[in-house]
């Protein structure tokens, strides 16, 4: 309950890593406005989305490619969990300081709240039996063991799926980084399974056909980019040195133009290609990156601020877009290009707003009051 309280009134985990890693919200913030935008983009009338991808390859290529930013998201993930929780593993005097009901009493307050919320809000929209046990799936956060776990209550919200499995065997995860032989051993089977998984498991001799078709919510097939982030976190001292920062900027720009012309394929698939994409922007963001016009790109207030609220953002931007969407933009905004970025911009900013008003009024309120009841009560026992 204190969690809950402390996470409703505003009061988040504070993260050691925060202030030498802070463009990491910058990442999170363009991960969240990349998402949102292909989602809208693949969302939008059949006709004006096909017009859009017709013209450019910003609308064919580069905005479709934004879906792959939830891989960042999990690398970013793995990599902030090292920072706060992997020295308290270290045992080396016999014992460790890793608290199991603190660790999850956060990662409970820093979802839940939030996440139900949100699934709230789709059950009063769309009520049914068939919705109400989705809800209750997801409000448990472990969803993800369950037999077939394709949960349409806040679609996006498998990423939640993926990742709170990543929180359940995190100890196991951190043994795994005690010492770098093992953390490069761990990385090749992951990835090992991860082409297994394709080829084999994820076949339908084994699961049924919506879990093929949605294998990115097998966390066997995603663990590479969990995998990756721990070890980016081992080597964070010898690979985000200041004086790499122009030959990771580089590489980048030159990746991400292999990306968009020629598609790499990497024993089979595009995905390691991108994890080495993004290894590539975590790193060089480590580096503290360069500054335009005196400013950080990725380290700045507006980022920092976006990137607080990455998570919110990412969880309502459909919900909102479902609003948007009856107002039927489309009649009165007839350019296909104008009306997508009107849309996006719309979107955006009600998914901030919202965020940030039930983030810091709405549940701060709601925190006030329930501390109000308890003091009543106590009083009058």
């Amino acid at each position: 309950m204190k969690q809950l309280l402390k996470w409703l009134s505003g009061g988040g985990t504070k993260r050691i890593c925060q202030n030498k890693y802070g463009g990491f919200d910058g990442l999170r913030a363009f991960a969240a406005i990349g998402i949102a935008m292909m989602h809208y983009l693949a969302n939008i009338d059949e006709n004006i989305s096909e017009k859009l991808k017709n013209s450019g390859i910003i609308y064919s290529e580069i905005v479709p490619f934004f879906t792959s930013f939830v891989f960042m998201f999990f690398t970013l993930s793995a990599f902030s969990m090292c920072c706060g929780y992997l020295h308290k593993f270290d045992t080396k005097d016999g014992k460790s300081s890793f608290c199991t009901e603190s660790f999850y009493n956060k990662r409970y307050s820093r979802i839940w709240p939030f996440f139900s919320l949100l699934v709230l809000i789709d059950f009063i929209m769309n009520p049914s039996k068939e919705e109400l046990y989705q809800c209750i799936a997801d409000l448990t956060l472990a969803f993800n063991l369950l037999p077939n776990p394709e949960i349409h209550v806040i679609g996006v919200g498998w990423f939640l799926g993926v990742i709170f499995l990543f929180y359940m065997i995190f100890p196991w995860f951190a043994f795994l980084l005690q010492n770098t032989k093992r953390a490069w051993l761990a990385m090749g089977v992951s990835l090992i399974m991860h082409f297994l998984v394709v080829d084999y498991y994820l076949t339908e001799e084994f699961v049924l056909p919506s879990e093929i078709s949605n294998f990115r919510h097998n966390i066997v097939w995603s663990f590479p980019f969990l995998m990756i982030g721990g070890l980016l976190f081992l080597y964070r001292g010898q690979l985000g040195r200041k004086e790499y920062r122009w030959i990771w900027l580089i590489v980048i720009v030159l990746g991400f133009i292999v990306q968009f012309k020629y598609h790499p394929v990497i024993c089979g698939d595009n995905y390691m290609y991108m994890m080495l994409l993004f290894t590539m922007c975590i790193c060089y963001t480590m580096t503290g990156g360069i500054k335009i016009f005196g400013i950080y790109l990725l380290d700045n207030k507006l980022m920092k601020f976006i990137g607080g609220l990455s998570m919110e953002i990412y969880l309502c931007h459909m919900v909102l877009f479902r609003v948007i969407e009856k107002v039927h933009l489309e009649n009165y905004i007839l350019n296909p290009h104008i009306y997508y970025w009107v849309l996006c911009s719309a979107g955006l900013l009600m998914a901030i707003l919202f965020s940030w008003s039930v983030k810091n009024i709405m549940f701060p309120y709601i925190s006030g009051k329930i501390v109000l009841v308890r003091k009543i009560i106590e009083k009058n026992l």
